[in-house]
């Protein structure tokens, strides 16, 4: 119906065009003066003398005139019909785009929306919904874990803070405390610090995940020399609760990384395996090189991590202790950070549980030298 409708607007139009600039020219007499300009450029007139003094004239066409003046007439043809087909064809493409937009506009609006009549428009709509939906509650689920969790943070500071209180004016108060008396209230106070700390690098954590970017500044390093750096630094925790690390893989191997963030990832990974690994057991530490990149996996026995849990365990917040303290655990950021800086050096992590044995592997790119 709207192609039949232009179709005919078009041709009154030029008609009415026609018929009035037929009656300009009769009215005005300018068809005479036309007609005679256009009978003088193709018709050409020569007088001819013959011998004895006769004379007549020849009349006759000049083609090349005719041959240009119709190749004119068919350029300025052309180019009017292109004009009136452009300025007909912008004048639908924004009606139909205002249509178009409004059926969009509906559909997001309206859970029921009935699209827009084209299959290929609504299953890339439809496509573009759940994808934004899912990204809602995702973010529903993220700013609701944030809230929790900064609220479970703010509420543990206090224990601490008053157990350092306490034991701190205990100790200038009493005047006939003991040396050992002295000494463990003193441990005791160096302990609840240290979980003050812990507590304050976690609200840290969240505001420097959620503010930037990870940003790398590569060098060359040796991988198995950082990994003895750490584990080296991690002996006092192991010794507490009688675990010991068994390291298989070469003595060295470099790549080019940034040597802060992959020791926070080492770090986060072996934090993780103490802190649920089954007391008096072995993690294991393995290095390999496949494929011209490094393959490195921490293991820990312990409970078994259902697959569900498995699935988000890489998430921002998501914590495997889903106790209201946070005495055990930190603020569920510390995997989801090893996640982003594995995939800023264009490598790859994930996670296996399987008979209470955990394992968390990355692979990194290497260098050719090192294939």
């Amino acid at each position: 119906m709207g192609k039949k409708s232009s179709v005919l607007f078009f041709s009154l139009t030029g008609a009415a065009l026609l018929v009035g600039l037929y009656f300009l020219l009769v009215r005005t007499n300018l068809h005479h003066t036309i007609l005679d300009v256009v009978y003088g450029t193709f018709i050409r007139r020569n007088a001819m003398n013959e011998s004895g003094g006769t004379y007549y004239s020849e009349t006759y066409i000049d083609w090349p005139n005719v041959k240009l003046f119709l190749i004119l007439f068919a350029v300025g043809v052309g180019f009017v019909v292109s004009i009136v087909s452009y300025l007909i064809y912008r004048s639908r493409l924004k009606k139909n785009t205002q249509m178009l937009a409004g059926s969009i506009a509906q559909f997001f609006a309206d859970p029921a929306g009935m699209g827009t009549g084209e299959l290929i428009i609504d299953n890339e709509l439809l496509k573009i919904k759940t994808n934004i939906e899912h990204n809602e509650e995702l973010l529903k689920r993220e700013t609701q874990r944030t809230k929790d969790l900064i609220t479970y943070l703010a509420h543990d500071l206090k224990t601490p803070l008053a157990s350092v209180i306490g034991y701190l004016n205990l100790m200038i108060d009493s005047q006939d405390l003991t040396q050992a008396q002295m000494n463990h209230f003193l441990s005791i106070t160096l302990d609840k610090s240290l979980r003050l700390e812990n507590l304050i690098n976690d609200f840290f954590d969240i505001t420097r995940f959620n503010l930037q970017d990870i940003q790398l500044y590569k060098s060359e390093l040796d991988f198995v020399l950082l990994l003895r750096q750490l584990t080296d630094e991690f002996y006092p925790l192991l010794k507490e609760k009688k675990l010991r690390l068994e390291y298989h893989g070469p003595d060295s191997l470099k790549l080019t990384a940034d040597n802060q963030q992959l020791a926070r990832v080492l770090n986060n990974l072996l934090k993780n395996a103490i802190s649920y690994g089954t007391t008096d057991s072995i993690i294991q530490l393995q290095l390999e090189v496949e494929a011209n990149s490094l393959v490195f996996s921490i293991s820990n026995q312990g409970a078994t991590i259902p697959q569900k849990q498995i699935d988000m365990i890489f998430e921002k917040f998501y914590r495997l202790d889903q106790s209201r303290s946070t005495k055990t655990g930190g603020a569920g950021l510390g995997l989801a950070i090893a996640k982003e800086i594995i995939l800023a050096h264009q490598g790859t992590i994930a996670a296996v549980s399987e008979a209470g044995i955990t394992t968390f592997h990355f692979t990194l790119p290497l260098h050719e030298e090192n294939a």
